[in-house]
């Protein structure tokens, strides 16, 4: 055992009774999170408006302090930027801006702050820390190497603050003890065009002792794939009459595929972060049955949860986060009912709010999740409020296909690399079609569009109905020659979010029907 694996576990183990008092007393630690926010922030424009330093309880909090948004918080962000040390959001001046996806729109550049950066840090390694105090042999990643799949930490500045991407700007501030076991260097990070970051990627991957892969869970989705198909040759020629040669050539398969299980066998953990990864597991769990996987889950706003206990979903983090839920039927509403914590309902879907020290107070990240627990407090089916498509009156959202994908995943045992559900017209019958990259070639893609249909019909009544009454036509498959997702990265940045469900035909025109 290498002496950074037995300070880590010992790290770990101080650790368990602090991860299990978060668990055993989620609203007491969140509400004491709250306190502790407004009492550091009391003194800036927002907590003099609102009155910070009068508010006792959580209930003053929600009556003294209204629900926002991006485009309520945006003048103070415009604020902020012209004056970064101004204590406008927080009294803590700004050290980086974070460069969000775009997911929702245009992308946003979001102030970070050493309390906040120090909070996101604390929760990332309770996730870690938890998930090592799980399994002792887990912490044999710390043996090797941690590949992380990042972004940019530098892309442009404002009044001299850097502005970058989360996954490259987090790493950049870690604790030293843990970022020197993580590779690649920044100049990795920075490569822009998709097809050169992934051959540097390839190039690290077939010469190091790989034990943890984490980042941009999509690229890494889709480098490992390459891996599988496309680059088993290429390293092989590359490191030929190297050390690396013999290891490469075992792993090489008679076909020019990649045992990439043979390439990494000390893979111990493979991190899930941005999206809900549902309809992959089938894929991940055959490709890399050796790996781990963590879910994490986190935004440019802050790290709100992590699986802290064995089982589907993450649990929130309520010790560097306070929060508060809409029902999802009032989440379109400007003035809507708001609960805490402690009056979530188990199986109930809801928009979520949060409060933390990157200077947010009740603020709408535009987040759906379901509680498939409450003790303790587990979210699932992380998706994006306002993307629903409605061709019929069937109102089809995120949560609906990645419910359905998952389950024909399940069903046919299709190993799905990259999917899209397209809403379609066509010579006046709406209809949709399923846009997917299938990993194994014997996929029946008959079965598939049945078991499809089949969940779609259990969850969402109104799709059965119109199915049956002919408003929506039958349900094709279209077979991605090119990955759609790898397309939207090359057409903006190296750091975008997939789309499971869209009106967007473009995606079908790099397609073959199946």
């Amino acid at each position: 055992m290498s002496i950074m694996r037995k300070l880590v576990s010992t790290l770990a183990k101080r650790k368990a009774s602090e991860i299990e008092h978060i668990l055993n007393h989620p609203v007491e630690v969140s509400e004491e999170k709250l306190m502790s926010i407004l009492n550091r922030h009391w003194d800036t424009v927002m907590g003099r408006k609102y009155g910070f330093d009068m508010i006792k309880t959580p209930e003053q909090f929600s009556d003294r302090v209204p629900l926002c948004d991006y485009y309520t918080l945006e003048p103070y962000l415009k604020r902020v930027h012209e004056n970064p040390r101004g204590k406008i959001l927080t009294s803590d001046d700004v050290i980086w801006y974070l460069q969000s996806s775009g997911s929702s729109g245009e992308p946003k550049r979001l102030p970070v702050t050493a309390a906040g950066s120090k909070d996101l840090s604390a929760g990332t390694m309770t996730t870690w820390f938890a998930w090592m105090n799980r399994n002792p042999e887990n912490t044999r990643m710390f043996d090797g190497t941690i590949v992380t799949m990042g972004a940019p930490a530098e892309i442009d500045h404002i009044n001299g603050i850097p502005v970058g991407y989360a996954t490259g700007a987090m790493v950049r501030r870690l604790n030293p003890l843990f970022k020197r076991l993580m590779k690649p260097d920044e100049d990795v990070f920075n490569i822009t065009d998709i097809e050169l970051k992934m051959r540097a990627y390839a190039r690290l991957l077939a010469t190091v002792n790989v034990t943890g892969l984490q980042g941009i869970t999509t690229l890494i989705l889709s480098l490992v794939r390459r891996m599988q198909n496309e680059y088993g040759p290429w390293l092989v020629d590359k490191f030929k009459g190297t050390k690396h040669e013999k290891r490469l050539r075992e792993a090489l398969n008679d076909d020019g595929t990649l045992d990439v299980e043979t390439l990494w066998p000390n893979l111990t953990l493979f991190t899930l972060m941005g999206i809900d990864c549902s309809p992959y597991l089938e894929w991940i769990k055959r490709t890399l049955p050796q790996a781990s996987m963590l879910e994490m889950y986190g935004a440019s706003e802050g790290y709100l949860g992590g699986q802290l206990v064995e089982g589907p979903g993450v649990q929130l983090l309520a010790h560097v986060n306070y929060f508060e839920f809409i029902p999802e039927e009032e989440s379109h509403l400007k003035n809507p009912t708001v609960v805490p914590l402690s009056d979530v309902k188990m199986g109930k879907r809801y928009e979520i709010v949060i409060t933390n020290n990157f200077g947010y107070y009740r603020y709408r990240i535009g987040d759906l999740v379901t509680f498939i627990n409450t003790d303790p407090y587990t979210i699932a089916e992380i998706g994006r409020k306002g993307r629903i498509v409605n061709l019929a009156g069937e109102k089809l959202s995120d949560k609906h296909i990645t419910r359905a994908m998952t389950e024909a995943c399940r069903k046919t045992r299709a190993e799905i690399t990259d999917y899209t559900v397209v809403g379609v017209v066509s010579e006046g019958l709406p209809h949709y079609t399923i846009a997917a990259m299938f990993q194994n070639s014997d996929v029946d893609t008959v079965d598939f569009v049945q078991s499809f249909e089949e969940a779609m019909f259990r969850i969402n009544y109104e799709f059965a109905h119109s199915r049956e009454t002919g408003g929506l036509g039958p349900t094709l498959l279209a077979r991605m020659k090119t990955s759609a997702f790898e397309d939207k990265v090359k057409a903006s940045h190296i750091q975008a979010k997939p789309n499971p469900l869209t009106t967007n035909k473009s995606i079908l025109e790099a397609c073959e029907i199946a």
